[in-house]
């Protein structure tokens, strides 16, 4: 080190390289606010649903009269939710199918809360909701629950 140079440890020095690459290149609030629900919503009683398919990443794209529809698949061990989404009014509307079908309470999470609603006994529900990051929790009568990834719809 140089005599201007402060004698720093490899600690330190780390922080100082982490406070000055988070002054530079700060994660974008969103992604923080993502984050920080995610653990926020996250409880051990409910198996995680993995998001199996997102037609937004696919090249052939469904639209609707309502315009661009989005597809989504969610799979647990005891339950698959299939769920379109499409723009209304500003908001989204969610339209969901559980398989297998039967009844089951749906809370959908969302930045600013969340929307609880009823699936019937064909395991249909609809909802609208804000734009933005949003996770299902799916109770089922006597089998516990399941919940989705968040995803940004």
């Amino acid at each position: 080190m140089s005599a201007d140079t402060p004698d720093m440890d490899d600690d330190q020095l780390l922080g100082e390289l982490r406070r000055l690459a988070a002054r530079a290149d700060a994660p974008p609030l969103d992604l923080l606010d993502a984050g920080r629900a995610t653990f926020t919503w996250r409880r051990l009683d409910a198996e995680l649903a993995e998001l199996l398919h997102d037609s937004a990443h696919d090249s052939l794209v469904v639209r609707g009269a309502a315009g661009t529809e989005r597809l989504l698949s969610f799979e647990a061990s005891q339950l698959t939710a299939e769920v379109q989404v499409s723009e209304h009014e500003g908001a989204r509307r969610l339209i969901g199918q559980l398989i297998p079908p039967g009844p089951a309470s749906v809370e959908i999470r969302h930045a600013s809360g969340s929307v609880h609603v009823d699936a019937d006994e064909m395991g249909r529900f609809t909802a609208e909701v804000p734009a933005g990051h949003v996770s299902l929790r799916i109770g089922l009568a006597g089998r516990g629950a399941v919940e989705t990834a968040w995803v940004d719809i």
